[in-house]
C-alpha cells in the first residue's frame, strides 16, 4: 500500500477517518505507524495529500487527513478480452495501477463463456481487485469497467458511442510495424489486448477498422498480462519522449 486510499463518505467533516480491517491492519503490522505518523493518503476520485495518526485502538485507528493535490485526469482505455477469472482479478488491478481510466471487456473468439459469468464480474470483487492497484501505483482515480458478450456488436456499434481516444492499437504478434518503429504522440491512447491464444484475423480486421493499428513487440505471443505490461510500458515511454 503505497497510498492509504479512502471513500469520501467515510471522511468526517473534520477531516477524520476511523479505519478497521484490512488497511487499519496494514498500517500497524506494515506500517508500523505510531501515534504522530503520517502517511500518504487521498481520496477516491479525489485528490491526494497525507493522514496522520490521531489514535490507535485495538481494533480501530484515527487519522487525520489532508488533501492539497489533485491529480490529472487519466483517459487511457484498455479494451481487453477477458481472461480466465483469476488472471482477470490480477489485471484489473495492474491496468488501475497502469493509470486506465476505462476497461472495456469482452468475449472474442477463444474467450470462453463460462468465463464472462465468472465471479470476476460481480462489481465489488472488480472494484477491490481496483482499489488494491489503485493503493500500488499512488493513485486515486476508479477505472470505469464495462463489458460486452458479443465481439461484432461491440466493434461496430458500442464502442462507436464510448467517445474512446483517437490513438488506438491492437496487439498482435503478426503485425507489420513492431512498436519500436511507432510514432506515438503524448495523447491518450486506446489498447486492445486478445486473449492468451490472440486475436483471430477477422478480429484483428474489424478492430483496425475501428481504426486500432495493429501493432507487435515480438514474433511470439505472450501471456495476456505480459502483454500488457509490456506494450503499455512500451507505448508510454514512446509518447513521454514526445
Amino acid at each position: 500500500m503505497n497510498v492509504l486510499l479512502l471513500e469520501a463518505d467515510e471522511l468526517a467533516a473534520a477531516g477524520t477517518c476511523v479505519l478497521t480491517g484490512r488497511r487499519a491492519d496494514h498500517l500497524r503490522t506494515i506500517l508500523r505507524v505510531e501515534v504522530g505518523s503520517t502517511v500518504r493518503a487521498g481520496v477516491l476520485n479525489g485528490a491526494l495529500g497525507t493522514a496522520t495518526v490521531q489514535s490507535m485502538e485495538p481494533e480501530a485507528i484515527t487519522v487525520l487527513v489532508s488533501l492539497e493535490d489533485q491529480p490529472k485526469p487519466l483517459a487511457d482505455v484498455l479494451l481487453l478480452a477477458t481472461p480466465r477469472p483469476k488472471v482477470l482479478m490480477r489485471m484489473l488491478g495492474h491496468a488501475a495501477a497502469m493509470g486506465f481510466a476505462r476497461i472495456v471487456l469482452f468475449r472474442s473468439w477463444r474467450v470462453d463463456k463460462s468465463w464472462m459469468q465468472s465471479r470476476a464480474f460481480e462489481p465489488t470483487v472488480q472494484k477491490e481487485q481496483l482499489m488494491l492497484g489503485l493503493e500500488q501505483a499512488g493513485r486515486t482515480q476508479l477505472p470505469e469497467v464495462l463489458r460486452y458478450d458479443l465481439f461484432k456488436p461491440m466493434v461496430e456499434d458500442h464502442l462507436k458511442a464510448l467517445d474512446l481516444p483517437q490513438l488506438r492499437y491492437v496487439a498482435h504478434p503478426a503485425a507489420a510495424t513492431p512498436t519500436h518503429q511507432l510514432e506515438v504522440p503524448n495523447t491518450p491512447l486506446c489498447l486492445a489486448i486478445g486473449p492468451d491464444g490472440g486475436f483471430l484475423p477477422y478480429e484483428v480486421d474489424k478492430l483496425r477498422e475501428f481504426g486500432c493499428e495493429p501493432i507487435s513487440c515480438g514474433p511470439h505471443s505472450l501471456r495476456t498480462e505480459t502483454a500488457l505490461a509490456t506494450l503499455w510500458g512500451q507505448l508510454d515511454l514512446l509518447r513521454q519522449r514526445r
